[in-house]
């Protein structure tokens, strides 16, 4: 191949690199709850664990 052949391979090997890395940096940064997945949280902490810590206060303040 020729010189300027290799070297449009060389650029756009590089624009591929550079936007993989792009990608990679993004799927590395963590991410929270969903909307859904926050509010079935939410119910549950109230519904199942509230209840719960109301009954172990009670059982531990009785008097």
């Amino acid at each position: 191949m020729t010189d300027p052949t290799n070297r449009e391979i060389l650029e756009e090997l590089k624009a591929i690199n550079q936007k993989l890395d792009e990608v990679n940096e993004r799927a590395k940064k963590p991410k929270g709850l969903s909307t859904p997945m926050a509010i079935i949280a939410l119910v549950l902490g109230f519904s199942v664990l509230g209840p719960m810590i109301s009954m172990l206060f009670v059982l531990l303040f009785d008097m």
